[in-house]
């Protein structure tokens, strides 16, 4: 008797092994995949025609931000305690790594009816994100929904809301979206594939 419960209980600790196996394996290669462009080289969606505010209080038209430049784009909202910062520090640091390279970074809320200008702006503080060629973008839920939605993201809604990156080619008109939470380096390995464009 003792060595057949000896038997089961060896058979069980195998088991369980193997979907600890299983399930780390499932578990990485979704990181990995989520860290993948799915888009790359896509022809540029139909964005809707959408005017935006920055931190500073000036309207601009979306649009006229993406034109001829290449940007990189994450979503954002102020009192996110948890993604937000690490996408926000994440930004800090592909900026370090891509030194003088030419593009711009533009970070838009996604609680649109809470974040006011000023609240981006003291985010962008708190954050030590305040710097020349970043952008922080709020404006009225109507136009903050099909943008979302043109860039591929839809059902975002906020303390429950996937990180996504967005690398944009206003000169070629192509763009890459990345999924989850990408770290500086691939970040910069995207984005290095359009500079050198």
């Amino acid at each position: 008797m003792f060595k057949l419960s000896a038997y089961f209980l060896l058979l069980l600790l195998v088991i369980a092994s193997l979907s600890v196996g299983v399930a780390y394996a499932q578990h990485t290669h979704h990181e990995h995949a989520a860290t993948q462009p799915d888009v790359a080289g896509a022809p540029v969606p139909d964005l809707p025609d959408v005017f935006l505010t920055t931190q500073d209080g000036e309207r601009v038209r979306f649009q006229d931000l993406l034109m001829d430049k290449l940007s990189i784009i994450n979503f954002i909202y102020t009192s996110c305690t948890n993604v937000c910062p690490l996408t926000t520090a994440n930004f800090l640091q592909l900026k370090q790594l891509a030194g003088e390279a030419n593009f711009q970074m533009l970070s838009v809320s996604i609680d649109p009816k809470r974040d006011t200008p000023a609240r981006l702006k003291n985010f962008a503080k708190a954050q030590g994100a305040v710097s020349a060629g970043w952008t922080f973008l709020t404006g009225s839920p109507r136009s903050i929904t099909p943008l979302l939605g043109g860039f591929g993201f839809y059902n975002v809604a906020v303390d429950d809301h996937s990180p996504g990156v967005v690398i944009w080619d206003g000169r070629s008109g192509h763009w890459t979206r990345l999924v989850s939470l990408p770290p500086p380096h691939v970040l910069f390995n995207e984005l290095q594939k359009f500079l050198a464009g």
